[in-house]
């Protein structure tokens, strides 16, 4: 959390201690980062827009106006940092300013929480105001399922002399035969799979709990040619990878 650009205060320490908590339980990356904006972008309010400097002054109803700023700003309309602007220029998305879905809204609310609830376990403050804001729960639609015809035309798409374009071939495959996750996808390691079960250790999930998932003959197969494919042409040593380095 970069603070280059801005006095230290009270907030800023019992949100870096906050981070070196969640750092020290070994949660994934991707948490990380998302408790990390959700609580910069709740600073920043808190600071400019309240002139609240400590998170012990946050009050419930400070909470519930900071959900109803959320609403009302609409997407990207707020960013952490200046220096964003110049990046991803937010302003120039096709869905800039159209309403927050509750399921982000959802999100924010429950890293939040989370970050209360350790200031209350901290004893750093007396009264966690999250504590009578009620969850937000979004309708999730459902989405459409793909028909075999559809699946057939994606598979068809991919041009396998290409070794980029074979490998993301064979990790569909794969995700649509196991159900892996696209990021547990790309964590595999060969000693994972196991070809005699036709199973495959997942080590790296999204809860931190492995589990095994099991594919078919035919798959089997797919990834026998493929792991033959990449020894010979690339350098990587996980089973897929997105930026692999490829041999001339």
């Amino acid at each position: 959390m970069s603070k280059k650009d801005r006095t230290i205060i009270e907030i800023d320490l019992q949100l870096d201690n906050f981070m070196l908590y969640c750092d020290a339980k070994n949660l994934s990356k991707k948490t990380l980062k998302s408790y990390e904006q959700t609580l910069i972008l709740f600073r920043n309010y808190l600071v400019q827009e309240l002139g609240i400097h400590d998170a012990s002054e946050v009050k419930t109803s400070h909470i519930r106006h900071y959900i109803k700023y959320l609403r009302e700003r609409g997407k990207y309309t707020v960013t952490g940092s200046d220096k964003t602007l110049n990046i991803n220029y937010p302003n120039r998305r096709e869905d800039y300013k159209k309403p927050i879905s509750d399921t982000t809204i959802a999100n924010y609310t429950r890293n939040i929480r989370v970050f209360f609830n350790f200031l209350k376990s901290e004893r750093e403050i007396d009264n966690n105001p999250m504590e009578k804001i009620d969850k937000i729960k979004p309708k999730r639609k459902k989405k459409e399922l793909l028909s075999p015809e559809d699946i057939k035309l994606m598979l068809g798409a991919y041009d396998l002399s290409k070794f980029h374009e074979y490998r993301t071939f064979i990790q569909l495959k794969l995700i649509l035969d196991t159900g892996l996750r696209a990021s547990e996808c790309c964590e595999l390691m060969p000693e994972d799979i196991d070809f005699k079960t036709k199973s495959i250790l997942v080590r790296k999930t999204k809860n931190g709990h492995e589990r095994y998932v099991y594919f078919g003959y035919k798959m089997s197969m797919d990834l026998k040619r493929w792991i033959k494919h990449r020894d010979k042409y690339s350098e990587i040593v996980t089973i897929y990878f997105q930026q692999a380095k490829v041999r001339n």
